[in-house]
């Protein structure tokens, strides 16, 4: 029996209508998107409002944090993040350094590498007390929104207006000379003593990701040129995260390049088109109105936290935390009698009480096993450094916002602008103890009796530029 002919008529515009709807989505939507894209820009440009797509302060802060790295030819390496600003590069002594002389809408680096706002001369201005800071990116000063919201510079301002104070206001610090009468030494002993007179400089020289490693070879090989009259070594969280067979980070998985060239290459493509996805003003329309970038977006490898990072054996364990002891026992040995102050830097699960609802966040998104890890590394960084021979003032700041009501954390190490400026001033309480001048006896001498010396604190060494890097640092060869 012969089938209707209408079956086939009907399968004909069946598949006409399957052809005409992937047309419509393969060549219709494409156009529709440019259309929208052409009108959105339009209106944008037309009504003045490009200021309106830039992402919001807190994702601008942070990307202008992230790192872009370069090779010597100042190119970017395919398939590494590039979205940051904080221009860096590989270093055969350093593992890393950031770029001199670049600068950001946050952050300013001068023409040695150093967060300052100018150059810093190898010698050293009369008057001038210089104070290196080293560390990660609690020392660099993450987050800050410029450099005098940044630690170094809160330190010298506080150690400068300590130094005006009792210029201006003598009699409310100790005197210079001990006094003759018993009442008079009595309320002598109830006055905060001076500090040394002078102009004082806090370098920032710290590098976000920095390790004790790092930090050794900074010291060896730059900061010591300048002649510090002292150090602030801010760190420890680096070290404790950080696999105990690396003796300094390096970013950039050089070696993953070399061994999948193709799978690099891939990667690469992906991130140029999604770089020029995020160019367009749709995208970023949706991402400031509809669903905001977060600032993990733009977060460097060192900016990633998680609790597989931390040790859970306790034989690794061990090992970070001397590696973190050796370097500091180096760096303090090379600082050859320059005052050196050892600071455990903050973590958030040193504050357990007094916390915000976006603190409990973090702690949250962290789970119980970070939390767990973090806390038993802190407590053997303490007891292996308070057991030492350290040979150096050592102070533990895990809990130092342990009270704080107020926000400390924006994540496990980065603080907020008010959390900087405690962070800054119990800084600058342990510093000052570095400085301090003890009022000189002026009892009359008889014949033949030594005068007693007064009591400062000695200028720093002189350092010979020309062979700075002893022996003891020779491990750091393969850096």
């Amino acid at each position: 029996m012969r089938r209707p002919r209408y079956t086939s008529s009907w399968q004909s515009k069946r598949k006409s209508w399957l052809r005409n709807t992937l047309l419509l989505i393969f060549i219709g939507l494409p156009l529709l998107l440019i259309l929208a894209e052409l009108i959105a820009r339009g209106a944008v440009l037309a009504t003045g409002s490009t200021n309106q797509l830039v992402p919001n302060k807190t994702v601008a802060i942070a990307q202008s944090y992230a790192f872009k790295l370069q090779d010597s030819n100042g190119n970017n390496y395919p398939g590494l993040p590039d979205a940051g600003l904080l221009h860096i590069k590989r270093s055969p002594l350093l593992g890393y350094e950031i770029l001199p002389s670049q600068s950001s809408d946050y952050w300013q680096i001068n023409d040695q590498g150093f967060r300052q706002d100018s150059s810093v001369p190898i010698e050293k201005p009369a008057n001038e007390i210089r104070i290196f800071l080293v560390g990660g990116s609690t020392a660099f000063t993450n987050m800050a929104e410029k450099n005098q919201k940044a630690l170094a510079f809160k330190i010298e301002k506080l150690l400068n207006d300590r130094v005006r104070a009792q210029n201006s206001s003598p009699e409310k610090f100790k005197p210079k000379e001990i006094p003759y009468f018993a009442d008079q030494i009595e309320a002598m002993r109830a006055l905060p003593p001076r500090i040394r007179d002078g102009s004082y400089r806090v370098i920032a020289a710290a590098a976000p990701g920095y390790s004790s490693g790092n930090e050794l070879a900074l010291l060896a090989h730059r900061a010591l040129a300048y002649n510090p009259n002292a150090l602030l070594i801010l760190d420890g969280y680096e070290d404790m995260r950080s696999p105990s067979n690396q003796p300094a980070r390096e970013i950039g998985n050089v070696e993953q390049m070399l061994r999948d060239p193709i799978a690099q290459y891939r990667q690469h493509q992906t991130q140029q088109f999604n770089n020029w996805l995020n160019s367009l003003y749709l995208v970023k329309a949706w991402q400031k109105w509809v669903a905001p970038a977060d600032i993990t977006v733009f977060s460097s490898e060192y900016q990633t936290f998680n609790a597989e990072q931390l040790a859970k054996d306790p034989k690794e364990l061990q090992k970070r935390i001397d590696r973190y002891l050796y370097n500091t026992q180096q760096m303090v040995k090379l600082a050859n009698g320059i005052p050196s102050l050892i600071v455990l830097q903050p973590e958030i699960t040193g504050k357990q009480k007094s916390l915000t609802k976006e603190e409990e966040g973090i702690l949250k998104s962290l789970g119980k096993e970070y939390s767990d890890r973090a806390a038993n590394a802190y407590k053997l960084a303490e007891q292996t450094l308070n057991n030492s021979s350290l040979k150096s003032k050592f102070v533990n700041f895990y809990q130092v916002f342990q009270d704080t009501n107020q926000q400390a954390f924006i994540d496990p190490i980065h603080l907020t602008e008010a959390a900087n400026d405690l962070l800054a001033q119990k800084l600058y309480e342990s510093t000052e103890q570095l400085f301090l001048v003890q009022p000189q006896s002026n009892t009359p001498t008889g014949e033949g009796d030594t005068p007693k010396p007064p009591v400062v604190v000695p200028e720093a060494p002189t350092i010979n530029k020309t062979n700075i890097l002893p022996e003891s640092l020779q491990p750091l060869k393969g850096l």
